[in-house]
């Protein structure tokens, strides 16, 4: 091998190399043709597609995204739009192939000269491009039908490569068009050719035209989530439109220098010749790196100005993922994280200068039970968390209650067997208290059982609910089911245990009432409580049998003696046609409310229909909800997915609830008997059993939810969505 031979092989072999300095060399001259088809349509695409896009837009993060789905117009306009790109595409790269190709052999070609010569060329390249597509589906056909034969991801994919490295040759069909003016089918054959003499020919397009721009892509991807909020719209922006001149001006020089340098020596200067002859006469091309640069920030700026202004008035939110790619099996292999069979958050907490706290009932396994898990953020983004799993001596079960304190910690409510029981007999339990704070959760000393002993049924007790007194202390609702005779129905006892601190070291057991009804439950979210500012309790009771509900509140200022209302009389569950029991157990729905009190003492409840999984929102006109105005939020669902409530310093009542024919999170804001409805999230894979919410130190509602793939990994993600 001759030195010259050595040294045209070595350029060969750089040629990404080669491509990537005079990209950065010429960017400015080779950016024409891009910038005069591209900035027209960009500016177009935003100005046009705002007002289409309308409700079902929504600022995430600070940047443009989806929360529903596309309207009717907006469908239409995104595949004009999409058509008109490729078409673009079509001839902007052969026209920036052209003034590459020009450069490269000291010929000036002006970029209306390029897309000029490029357009009157467009049917030729439209047919090799078509050829080209079909190709590529073939290939992608092709590994598709060996990962379903084979069921091995990485056996496709080394196929997809194998035949794309092949294939890449006639990608220099681009340049056989427009350098040599050759019709579609003959530049497919002539870029084959060429591309085939040497190995490295199809590995080398496959890297530069398709590989190096993906890249780009990925990387720009993975950049921006990392930006602040404030200008994450507006950096977005400028760096799509540059990542989008850089690639195609990058895929124009790669074809046009392995188009020109590819042969060998003897007919290198043969092709030379006659792409020469064929360049269309110009001007020359000045550089103007300043206009180049405006053009290329301006639409990147609107975006990011639309953005910022917000003047249709879309949703505006923040989401953080938590946990994401944990499967249901990462705990038993090793990999970290819940590993739960399904996760139920239970309670979510936050506030001013408080980390947010969440507690959740994570079912292991259909034989190993539940167990509770804490999961605390150590900073304002959340990036940095802890997970714990509370238990205290005795145990018996998951967390059945929480409260946070005025100090930040957390109060768990856990039943407690007596350490002399045997293992084979049912243990008695009592009712008793967590406390949990940074260093961990214990059971506090001197604190007292909250209740007789129970028996523990099946893995299940009665219900019971927790919540703070304004003075520190605590107020503990829980239920008894008493077994009625043959002429008496069975009824149940909803008793109120008064503690004066978070310790429980004197409860005092005030006020019980009797519930005629025979509830025959252990499910959760059939019993709420809340306290007023005024110490007073107010508790309600859900039939997950029929549906009914009743509300429990004091009738002296002492709370010895009980109130009872009955706002929702409930259904028969002996219905003709047995729906009951096809929704009981076929579709495995249950009854639901969760409670929220005004600062006047005016209870909010809402509560999800036993019989056909509607929302609705009870707005209570006394404490003890004997009147109430009923207002329906969503209809009938057929799965047990349930909503969150809370009340802002306005006084609305805040529901939180998952649509799952939309797949999407929706917040109510609720005053005066109406309710506006706003989607505040997208959920991009499968919905999770159940949300919660809470208000943030500055009165904005925090969601948190769980996005299951209910793929073969079974993996979930925890997310977190403030709306702000």
């Amino acid at each position: 091998m001759t030195i010259s031979d050595t040294v045209g092989h070595i350029w060969r072999t750089s040629v990404l190399l080669q491509s990537a300095r005079w990209t950065g060399r010429h960017l400015a001259r080779l950016a024409g043709p891009a910038l005069i088809a591209s900035l027209p349509a960009a500016i177009v695409v935003y100005l046009a597609a705002m007002p289409l896009v309308g409700d079902a837009g929504g600022l995430v993060n600070g940047q443009f995204a989806l929360l529903s789905a596309l309207p009717g117009p907006l469908v239409g306009w995104t595949v004009a739009m999409g058509v008109v790109s490729m078409l673009a595409h079509a001839v902007v790269l052969p026209a920036t192939v052209l003034m590459a190709a020009g450069l490269m052999l000291d010929r000036s070609v002006s970029p209306s000269v390029a897309l000029r010569t490029a357009l009157r060329r467009a049917p030729a390249m439209l047919a090799a491009g078509a050829i080209m597509l079909l190709g590529w589906v073939a290939i992608v056909a092709a590994g598709l039908g060996v990962a379903w034969v084979t069921a091995q991801v990485w056996l496709a994919i080394l196929v997809m490569l194998g035949f794309a490295a092949l294939a890449a040759p006639f990608l220099l069909a681009v340049p056989a068009v427009i350098l040599e003016g050759r019709s579609g089918w003959r530049a497919l054959g002539r870029g084959w050719r060429l591309g085939d003499r040497l190995a490295y020919g199809g590995v080398t397009l496959l890297v530069g035209v398709l590989g190096v721009p993906a890249l780009a892509w990925q990387g720009l991807d993975r950049l921006m989530p990392q930006l602040p909020d404030s200008i994450a719209a507006a950096v977005t922006g400028v760096g799509y439109g540059l990542v989008g001149v850089l690639a195609t001006v990058f895929q124009a020089v790669v074809l046009a220098r392995m188009f020109l340098f590819l042969p060998d020596e003897s007919e290198r200067e043969r092709v030379s010749e006659e792409v020469l002859r064929l360049l269309p006469h110009g001007p020359p091309v000045p550089a103007r790196p300043v206009r180049v640069v405006a053009a290329l920030a301006l639409p990147g700026l609107l975006y990011g100005g639309v953005a910022l202004i917000n003047p249709l008035g879309w949703v505006e939110v923040t989401e953080k993922t938590l946990a994401e790619g944990w499967t249901r099996d990462s705990e038993s292999s090793g990999g970290g994280g819940l590993g739960p069979y399904s996760v139920d958050l239970r309670a979510l907490y936050s506030g001013t200068d408080r980390p947010l706290t969440m507690v959740m009932n994570n079912t292991l396994s259909h034989r190993s039970g539940i167990r509770t898990s804490v999961l605390t953020c150590e900073d304002a983004d959340c990036r940095d968390n802890t997970l714990t799993y509370p238990r205290g001596p005795n145990q018996f079960g998951p967390v059945v209650g929480s409260a946070r304190l005025a100090d930040g910690r957390l109060v768990l409510a856990v039943w407690t067997k007596n350490p002399g029981d045997s293992p084979g007999r049912v243990p008695m339990v009592r009712l008793g208290l967590l406390i949990c704070d940074r260093e961990g959760c214990r059971s506090p000393e001197g604190g007292k059982p909250l209740s007789e002993p129970d028996g523990y049924v099946f893995g299940n007790t009665d219900p019971v609910a927790i919540a703070v007194r304004p003075n520190g202390g605590l107020v503990i609702a829980q239920t008894r089911e008493n077994e009625g005779s043959r002429d008496e129905p069975d009824s149940e006892t909803v008793s109120f245990t008064y503690c004066d601190d978070p310790i429980c070291s004197r409860p005092e057991r005030r006020m019980s009432a009797t519930l005629d009804a025979d509830f025959g439950s252990y499910e959760d979210d059939v019993l709420a409580l809340v306290v007023g500012a005024d110490d007073r309790p107010v508790a309600a009771r859900a039939d997950s049998k029929t549906g009914a509900m009743f509300v429990i509140a004091c009738a002296d200022a002492a709370c010895t003696t009980p109130r009872v209302a009955k706002p929702e009389e409930g259904s028969d569950k002996e219905d003709a046609d047995g729906d009951f029991l096809r929704y009981m157990y076929a579709s495995d729905k249950r009854g639901h409310l969760t409670m929220a009190m005004r600062a006047d003492g005016r209870p909010v409840i809402v509560r999800r229909d036993v019989m056909d999984g509607s929302i609705s929102l009870l707005d209570c006109r006394d404490r003890t909800c004997a009147q109430i105005d009923k207002v329906a939020l969503a209809g009938p669902a057929l799965a047990r997915w349930l909503p969150a409530l809370a009340v802002d310093k306005a006084g609305r009542a805040l529901v939180a609830y998952q649509d799952p024919k939309a797949r999407q999170i929706v917040l109510a804001t609720c005053s005066g008997g109406k309710c506006e409805t706003a989607v505040a999230a997208r959920i991009r894979n499968s919905l999770g059993s159940v949300l919660t919410m809470t208000l943030d130190g500055r009165g904005r509602p925090v969601i948190a939810w769980v996005d299951d793939t209910l793929g073969r990994q079974r993996e979930w993600a925890l997310k977190v969505t403030t709306v702000l």
